[in-house]
C-alpha cells in the first residue's frame, strides 16, 4: 500500500524562528533589568487605568470631611481663622456627637490675637495690675479656648509636618526656621511595639526635623500624626507613608492616629527586617506595605464617597445630627486658593484631606490594595510563559493564527490580573508581559502586508462613513493631504447632544428609538458634511465633528457656527412635521483652537480623529448649554474668528471641569437675517459692560427690564441672582464655575 504524502499546505515548525524568539525573550528581560524604573512608571500608568475600570468599593460611611472651603472663608474670614473659630467648630462637632476629629492643618504658632493679648498683659502688669485682674480684663485667649474644646471633646487628633523625609544618608544639614530637630513632650503618635529582625538595621524613610503644634494645643490634643504625603515619580499620589523615623522614634501618620483613636487605642506593631518594613498592624489588622512602609490607597470612587460639609454650616448647626453622629470628621482645606491638593489615579485635583479620608476608610473596612514582592515574580513568570508560547506559536502557525494566539494570551493575562486586583486586592504588573507578547509577535511574524494600494483602500473604506466623497477624493489624490500619525492644526470642534436622552430612551420602544436616531443623525450629519466638516464620532445621541482637517477651510469657525445653526433649524423643522421630535431638544458647543489631528491607533487599525484641549473645551461647552438653558454655546475665540453676521451675547467667563483657566463664552441665537431680536442681545451685552465698568446697579435695572420681557431667560436670571447675592460688593466680572461636565 502506498504511503501518504505530506500536504504541501501544512506548516512546518521553524526551529530558527523559535530560537530567535528565545534570544529575543532574553533581550527583553535584559532591557527590563536595565530600564527597570521606566517599566515601573509604565506600570503605574497602567495601574491608574486598571483601578478606574473595576467596580468601586463603597465607603464605610463612617468618615466625613469638614471643609475649609470658599463658602466658609467668605463667611468666617480668610484662612487661617482665629482659634476661637476652631474652638466653636470642635464644640459644634462634640454637640453633633462626632467620635473622632482629625485636623489636616498645622497650628505651629500661637494665635495672633493671643500674641497681641500677651503684649497688652505685659503692659498692664508693668502698671502694677495683678494677673487675676489682667485675666478678668482680657478674658480667655483663643488658643486656650481651642485647647479647652479639644480636651472636652476628648478624641481630637492634630497634624504636624516634617521638614524632609528621605532615605538614610541623604538628609540635608540645614534646619528650616520653626522646625525642631528633637522631639519635645508630648511625643508624636508612634508605634508602641517594634519588632526588629536580626541583621543590618533597615534603611527607612527618616526625617530631619518636624514642626509640632503650638505647645498649649499639643498638650490638649488626644494624639499627633504627621500628614506628609509623597507623590510617585510621575507626580501622582498613590500611597500613604505608614512610618517615618525621627529622633529615635518610629512616628505614625495622621490617618493611622485617627483610625487608632476610633478603635479605642488598638495595639500597634511595626515589623522591621534588613530590607526595610516587614509589616504594620493595628489592632491585629495587618496593613499591606512595601519595604519603605508605603501603603497603596484604595481610593473610593463614585458620587461623593465621603460627605463634605462646609465648616460654616457645621458651626451654625445647619447639618442634620444623624449625618455626623458617631463618625470620624477630618478637617481640611478644599478651597482651590489654599492649594492643598494633589493628583491621584481617580482625580487630577483632589484635596489632600480626601486622600487621608480614603486611607482611614481602608483601615476601617480592612479593604486594602496589596503590591507584595511576590507580585513581581508572578509578572516575570507570566512574561516568560507568554514569550515561550508566542515563540512556539509564531514558529508553528500562520501569521493570522499566531496573532489570534497573542490576543488570547494578552486578554487572558490581563483578565487574570484584573481578577486578582478585584477579588484579592493584589496588584500584578501587566506592562512587561503584554509588551513582551506584542514585541515578540512584531519581530517574529513581521508585517504581512503594507502596500500603498491597501493603505489607500483602507483609508477610502474608513472615511466613507464620516467624510463627504469629495473630501475623500481630495485626500487620496494629494499624497501630503493625510499623514499617518498626528499633526497640529488650527481647527473648530463641534459637539451636539440630545437633551435628556436618558429619559427619552426609557420611555421609547427600542426599535422606534433606533429609527428616530437614524433619521436625526442623517439630517444632522448631512449639514456637517455639506459644510466641509468631518463627522468624527457618533455615540448614541452624541455627535462630534470638526473643521480644518484634512482639508483647509477658509473660515472654519464660521462654517462650524453655520452648521450648528443649520442643525438647530433642521430640528425645528422636524418638530413641526414629525410628531416624534415634538419634545426633542439639543445642545451644541463649539470651540476653536489648536488640536492634534491624524490617525490614532495601530498600523493596521486606526481612526482618523482629533485630540487636544480644544476638543475638551467644546465638549464642556455643549454640557454648559444645559446650565444656561441655551442651544448654541461657542467660545469667544470662535465667535471672533467667525466674523460679523451673527446675533449673540457674551455670557461672561466660565471655569469648566478639568480646566484651570477661565474661558469667555458666547450664546449664539442666530444670523442677522434670522427671525431673532438682536436688540435684546445687544442690551444684554451692554449690561455686561456696565458690570465690568463698575455700574452694577444700572446693569441690574437693565437686566430686570430684560427679565420682564423674557421671564424664562436663564442667563438673565443667573446674572440677577449673582448680583443680588452681595449688592454691596458686586462682582467686577461675571464668572461661573461648574463642577459637572
Amino acid at each position: 500500500m502506498a504511503s501518504a504524502k505530506p500536504s504541501h499546505t501544512a506548516l512546518r515548525f521553524s526551529w530558527r524562528t523559535f530560537l530567535f524568539g528565545i534570544v529575543l525573550l532574553g533581550l527583553m528581560f535584559a532591557a527590563h533589568d536595565r530600564f527597570h524604573s521606566a517599566f515601573e512608571r509604565m506600570d503605574l500608568i497602567a495601574y491608574d487605568f486598571r483601578i478606574n475600570t473595576i467596580a468601586p468599593h463603597p465607603s464605610s460611611g463612617l468618615v466625613a470631611i469638614a471643609m475649609i472651603d470658599d463658602r466658609s472663608i467668605a463667611q468666617l474670614g480668610q484662612w487661617p481663622w482665629p482659634r476661637l473659630v476652631l474652638a466653636r467648630l470642635v464644640d459644634a462637632l462634640k454637640d453633633y456627637k462626632v467620635k473622632v476629629i482629625g485636623f489636616d492643618a498645622i497650628f505651629s504658632e500661637a494665635d495672633k490675637s493671643d500674641v497681641t493679648r500677651g503684649e497688652i498683659g505685659e503692659k498692664l502688669a508693668g502698671l502694677g495690675l495683678k494677673q487675676d485682674a489682667i485675666g478678668e480684663v482680657l478674658g480667655p485667649g483663643n488658643d486656650a479656648a481651642f485647647a479647652a474644646a479639644m480636651k472636652s471633646q476628648g478624641l481630637t487628633v492634630l497634624g504636624y509636618a516634617f521638614q524632609s523625609h528621605q532615605s538614610q544618608g541623604h538628609l540635608g544639614s540645614v534646619k528650616t526656621v520653626g522646625y525642631l530637630d528633637k522631639i519635645r513632650p508630648p511625643e508624636p503618635f508612634g508605634y508602641a511595639i517594634v519588632r526588629q529582625a536580626p541583621g543590618k538595621p533597615p534603611d527607612l524613610i527618616q526625617a530631619q526635623a518636624y514642626q509640632p503644634p503650638y505647645v498649649l494645643l499639643d498638650d490638649a490634643a488626644h494624639s499627633l500624626g504627621y500628614f506628609d504625603v509623597d507623590a510617585d515619580a510621575d507626580g501622582e499620589i498613590r500611597s500613604e507613608m505608614t512610618v517615618i523615623r525621627f529622633d529615635g522614634r518610629y512616628c505614625a501618620p495622621l490617618f493611622i492616629a485617627v483610625a487608632d483613636a476610633y478603635a479605642g487605642g488598638a495595639p500597634m506593631v511595626l515589623g522591621l527586617n534588613p530590607n526595610g518594613v516587614s509589616g504594620v498592624s493595628v489592632g491585629g489588622e495587618r496593613i499591606p506595605v512595601d519595604d519603605n512602609g508605603l501603603m497603596l490607597v484604595n481610593f473610593r470612587r463614585g458620587a461623593n464617597p465621603f460627605p463634605h460639609y462646609s465648616i460654616s454650616d457645621i458651626i451654625n448647626g445647619r447639618i442634620a445630627p444623624e449625618q455626623l453622629a458617631g463618625k470620624i470628621v477630618l478637617v481640611g482645606a478644599t478651597a482651590h486658593g489654599l492649594g492643598d491638593r494633589g493628583v491621584t489615579p481617580i482625580n487630577p485635583d483632589m484635596p489632600r484631606v480626601e486622600i487621608h479620608a480614603n486611607a482611614i476608610d481602608n483601615m476601617i473596612q480592612g479593604d486594602f490594595i496589596r503590591r507584595p514582592i511576590e507580585a513581581r515574580g508572578i509578572a516575570l513568570g507570566a512574561a516568560i510563559l507568554i514569550g515561550i508560547v508566542m515563540s512556539l506559536g509564531v514558529a508553528w502557525m500562520s501569521a493570522l493564527s499566531s496573532a489570534a494566539l497573542g490576543v488570547i494570551l494578552l486578554v487572558g493575562y490581563y483578565a487574570y490580573a484584573q481578577t486578582r486586583l478585584l477579588h484579592d486586592g493584589l496588584v500584578i504588573g501587566v506592562v512587561f508581559p503584554i509588551l513582551t507578547a506584542i514585541l515578540m509577535y512584531m519581530f517574529l511574524a513581521g508585517y504581512r502586508y503594507i502596500t500603498e494600494g491597501r493603505e489607500k483602500h483602507h483609508l477610502r473604506v474608513a472615511f466613507e462613513h464620516y467624510l463627504h466623497p469629495d473630501v475623500i477624493s481630495a485626500v487620496l489624490d494629494q499624497r501630503d493631504g493625510l499623514k499617518l500619525g498626528g499633526e497640529r492644526r488650527h481647527m473648530s470642534i463641534l459637539f451636539a447632544d440630545i437633551v435628556n436622552y436618558t429619559g427619552l430612551s426609557e420611555r421609547t420602544d427600542p426599535v422606534a428609538l433606533v429609527a428616530l436616531l437614524n433619521d436625526y443623525m442623517t439630517k444632522m450629519t448631512d449639514h456637517i458634511m455639506e459644510s466641509g466638516g468631518v463627522v468624527d464620532k457618533i455615540r448614541g445621541d452624541g455627535i462630534m465633528a470638526f473643521w480644518g482637517a484634512p482639508l483647509e477651510v477658509a473660515n472654519h469657525a464660521r462654517a462650524a457656527i453655520d452648521s450648528g445653526l443649520a442643525m438647530l433649524a433642521e430640528l425645528e423643522a422636524m418638530r413641526k412635521h414629525d410628531p416624534r421630535f415634538a419634545e426633542i431638544d439639543i445642545g451644541v458647543g463649539i470651540a476653536t483652537g489648536d488640536a492634534i489631528v491624524g490617525n490614532f491607533g495601530g498600523e493596521r487599525r486606526f481612526d482618523y480623529s482629533v485630540i487636544g484641549d480644544t476638543v475638551n473645551l467644546a465638549s464642556r461647552l455643549e454640557g454648559l448649554t444645559r446650565q444656561f438653558k441655551v442651544h448654541l454655546l461657542v467660545s469667544l475665540h470662535t465667535y471672533t474668528e467667525a466674523g460679523a453676521g451673527f446675533v449673540g451675547r457674551e455670557l461672561g467667563l466660565v471655569k469648566v471641569k478639568g480646566k484651570e483657566r477661565l474661558v469667555a463664552i458666547v450664546d449664539v441665537a442666530g444670523r442677522d437675517n434670522d427671525s431673532v431680536d438682536p436688540a435684546f442681545y445687544r442690551r444684554f451685552d451692554s449690561a455686561l459692560k456696565m458690570i465690568r465698568h463698575g455700574a452694577a446697579q444700572t446693569a441690574v435695572d437693565e437686566l430686570k427690564r430684560l427679565g420682564e420681557e423674557r421671564p424664562h431667560d436663564t442667563p438673565v436670571r443667573m446674572y440677577l441672582d449673582r448680583l443680588g447675592a452681595d449688592p454691596d460688593h458686586p462682582p467686577a466680572e461675571m464668572v461661573f464655575e461648574f463642577d459637572t461636565k
